[in-house]
């Protein structure tokens, strides 16, 4: 079975906070203005990864370790300023070649997914601006990421017939669009075939559907961006928890490899990983 189509029964690992420990609401040293930022590796033929954010200065600021295919971090808070994100072979010298990099743009009271998408021979980089503006009540909010390979369009509608994707491109972001709260079955559709799925958008959430290519087939598996009352991430209290979850099992955090996590931060503070109890 697939890493994405994978539960984890518990995700062993370790958080590591260079600016102390994280407790119930900011984080000791976390930034009280600045940006979020989470990443995202949606490579289906690139092996598992290191990723680093460095900025300006080019002290290392994220470091995440053995990030593999449909592994999305949480969010994280950063001052503004401008970053490089670097992605290298995983356990490769941090002085060694990355195998693509990315210019990054933090800016106060902005969240954003930085992902890198593609085959490996054309890989690429996206950053999408995520709009994490509550719904009403008892309505859900939903975007779709579109990230199969195989699909260079995808439509994507609900089984009552509500439209959240039409011929999305490849490495393209919908808008948002808003539901009841409740578990939905989706129909896909595009040139590799079509499929069916069923995703759970609580109300009050705000999400992000990735269309992926999974165990041959199109799929797409939710991400819960922000669960909260605020329009941005708070610190990781009211963010979801950003990372790939099936809706026919427990919710499953794919962050950082299967068995190990680790994420070094370095200077700021907060939550940048969560981890399952135990199944």
């Amino acid at each position: 079975m697939s890493r994405i189509a994978r539960s984890l029964a518990a995700v062993a690992g370790a958080v590591l906070l260079a600016a102390g420990t994280a407790a119930t609401g900011h984080a000791a040293g976390e930034p009280e203005s600045g940006g979020w930022i989470r990443l995202a590796h949606l490579s289906p033929d690139t092996p598992e990864v290191d990723v680093s954010l460095t900025g300006l200065d080019g002290e290392s600021v994220v470091e995440l370790q053995d990030v593999g295919y449909g592994d999305v971090s949480n969010y994280g808070r950063l001052p503004a300023g401008t970053y490089t994100a670097a992605m290298r072979p995983a356990g490769a010298p941090p002085d060694s070649e990355p195998v693509i990099t990315q210019a990054v743009e933090i800016e106060d009271g902005v969240a954003i997914t930085v992902a890198a998408v593609g085959l490996n021979a054309d890989l690429s980089g996206r950053i999408f601006v995520d709009d994490l503006t509550p719904p009403a009540d008892g309505q859900s909010r939903a975007r779709l990421i579109s990230a199969a390979v195989s699909s260079p369009a995808v439509d994507v509608t609900t089984d009552t017939g509500v439209v959240l994707a039409d011929q999305a491109e490849f490495g393209t972001a919908t808008g948002y669009t808003e539901v009841a709260g409740g578990r939905w079955t989706l129909e896909l559709s595009s040139e590799a075939g079509t499929g069916s799925t069923t995703v759970d958008l609580a109300a009050g959430t705000v999400n992000t559907l990735f269309v992926l290519d999974v165990d041959g087939a199109l799929s797409v598996v939710g991400v819960v961006d922000s669960t909260g009352t605020a329009a941005a991430p708070a610190g990781g209290i009211e963010t979801g928890g950003g990372g790939l979850a099936r809706p026919d099992g427990p919710p499953t955090m794919l962050v950082l490899g299967a068995a190990a996590a680790a994420l070094v931060v370095a200077g700021v503070g907060g939550t940048w990983l969560r981890r399952l109890p135990a199944a």
